[in-house]
Order: structure tokens, then sequence, then C-alpha cells
């Protein structure tokens, strides 16, 4: 009778013993890809950057010549038109792709330079 008794106490009592745990902090946010593409003489290097759909990834252009009509980019499937690259100054364009499939970027002058992220599922 007194096990029986000591049982139901235990039970009725678990409720309030875990209000009075912390909770469990929410799981983590996935940590911010950073990809720097370099404009060089011969177009962007690397000229495919691979990234997740619905993850943000920060793509950091920095142009490293004159010799190059790659001075502003358009990335149209993101909405991004004539971002502007000044010669040897890193220029930040954080994204979330939305769809799975390829984006293109390139010059905004003749669409040049063949840029392009692979958005994976």
């Amino acid at each position: 009778m007194h096990l029986a008794a000591l049982a139901a106490l235990t039970i009725a009592a678990a409720p309030a013993l875990a209000a009075d745990r912390p909770a469990a902090p929410p799981p983590a946010a996935p940590a911010e890809r950073v990809v720097e593409i370099k404009v060089t003489d011969a177009g962007f290097v690397p000229r495919e950057v691979r990234a997740k759909k619905g993850q943000p990834i920060t793509l950091v252009f920095l142009r490293i010549t004159d010799r190059t009509c790659i001075t502003a980019i358009d990335v149209p499937a993101e909405k991004v038109k004539g971002l502007e690259l000044p010669l040897n100054k890193p220029v930040r364009l954080t994204i979330t792709p939305q769809k799975a499939g390829v984006e293109a970027f390139h010059c905004s002058a003749m669409a040049m330079g063949g840029g392009k992220i692979v958005v994976e599922p």
C-alpha cells in the first residue's frame, strides 16, 4: 500500500519537477557560408559556387584587375543588378537561394564572365 502511494506521488510530482528544469536550448542555426570570388584577367575564380536551398550564403567579390569588363555584376535570379566591384575592395553579397537549380552571375555590361551558383535541394 505504501509503495502504491509513493508511486502515485512521484507520478503526480513529475510535471512540477520538469517545470523547474531549464528548457533545452533551440537547435543552432546553420553557420553562414562565406565564399570569396576573385575577379581576375581570366574572369571569376572560382566560376562555380555551391549553395543550399533556403540557407544564406555570402559571396565576397574581390576585383584584382583593371583588365576586365567585370566592374559590376548582375545576379538575375536574386534581383541583383549593377553591383559595383571597386578595384581591390571586397564587396559582400548575402543571398538565400529559394529554388534548387543554377543561378547565373555575370558582368553587368555584357553579361560576360559565366559564373554560376549551383543551388542544391
